[in-house]
């Protein structure tokens, strides 16, 4: 089986807000259609879950205002900043914590596609996910524990033939690691998880996944004057955390972007992640992490000719890896996806 994901494609899945509200569901002639272009599926989550359940089947919840209030300031990267932080997380808070969100929702659901895609391909691919903390930087490493029961849930809840046949992997949901005053980077320390709480969640998620044998797959964004981006690359070229990142170069969303194609493609031709001079962040790579592209497309495909061009400029930048490399669709919500299957496929080439 092929655990790097080499033409994989982002089903999103379960709530696709914070208003109970869920993203389409394919039906079944969908589905089909979509495995003919490919048979790597990848069910990812885009909100932040704050109930969870441990393996002595006990719920919990993660995040309060309470745990807001308690917050120290040395555990923000910027402590003049300590009292902003603490408002914007209580304003997160504010409509996260009422939506009530079990991550139980989000596993039943991507199980059930599970079971409708290995009706329908035996053979089909599959990755699970842990969900993010988005907007609460500093405070990620109290979910380390709840994202690592997340995979164990995922284990209990998946048919076994199911885990062992088709579910190739787990995706760390976070597309970034931030710094900006939120929290700290110690590029010298990356045993220490570079005193990072988010790299801290990687790690703890990465044990737990590697304890079942199963690949660890991180999908960041690239932006080359972002803090962000240098602490993805020490992570990705100094720690073995994932064993594969796909990296977003995010131009058919900003065109001011205009580098990033050809710095990631810098990244997959190196197998290594690197600045804009082509230097390897952190003066050399020591991991064995798997190094791909994100394909990016949506249904400003179809409206805008400039939309048009951004995205022949990702086929053009990285055509020479199809197949090679790990490769990943984000084409958005379900429904735009399945109406970009030929564009999907004429890439990939239709198996």
């Amino acid at each position: 089986m092929n655990k790097l994901m080499k033409k994989g494609v982002l089903l999103y899945t379960c709530y696709n807000g914070y208003h109970n509200t869920k993203y389409y569901v394919p039906n079944d002639d969908e589905l089909k259609r979509l495995l003919e272009v490919t048979d790597e599926i990848l069910f990812i989550p885009i909100v932040t879950y704050n109930r969870f359940t441990d393996n002595e089947n006990n719920d919990y919840e993660v995040l309060s205002h309470d745990i807001i209030d308690n917050m120290t300031v040395d555990m923000v990267g910027d402590p003049s900043r300590f009292d902003i932080i603490k408002s914007e997380y209580h304003a997160t808070a504010d409509y996260r914590l009422p939506a009530n969100y079990h991550i139980k929702e989000y596993v039943n659901d991507a199980n059930s596609l599970a079971e409708r895609i290995v009706a329908i391909k035996p053979d089909a691919k599959l990755w699970f996910s842990v969900p993010s903390a988005e907007c609460l930087h500093a405070l990620t490493h109290l979910y380390a524990k709840a994202w690592s029961d997340t995979v164990d849930l995922i284990y209990r809840t998946v048919r076994r033939e199911i885990w062992d046949n088709n579910v190739q992997g787990i995706y760390y949901a976070g597309e970034d690691i931030v710094t900006a005053g939120y929290t700290r980077f110690d590029n010298d320390k990356p045993e220490k998880n570079f005193n990072n709480p988010i790299v801290y969640s990687m790690r703890a998620v990465s044990d737990k996944v590697h304890s079942y044998g199963k690949n660890f797959l991180w999908i960041p964004y690239y932006h080359e004057a972002a803090s962000s981006s240098k602490n993805l690359g020490h992570v990705v070229n100094l720690t073995d955390i994932f064993d594969t990142a796909i990296i977003q170069p995010s131009f058919f969303f900003n065109k001011a972007r205009v580098d990033e194609i050809g710095i990631v493609s810098d990244c997959v031709r190196k197998q290594a992640v690197v600045d804009i001079n082509g230097d390897i962040i952190g003066g050399k790579k020591i991991s064995k992490t798997e190094i791909g592209f994100e394909m990016e497309i949506d249904s400003q495909f179809f409206n805008d000719e400039s939309y048009v061009e951004r995205y022949y400029a990702y086929e053009k930048g990285f055509s020479e890896f199809v197949g090679e490399r790990p490769t990943a669709y984000y084409a958005g919500a379900p429904e735009t996806m399945l109406k970009l299957l030929d564009v999907i496929g004429k890439f990939y080439g239709e198996k």
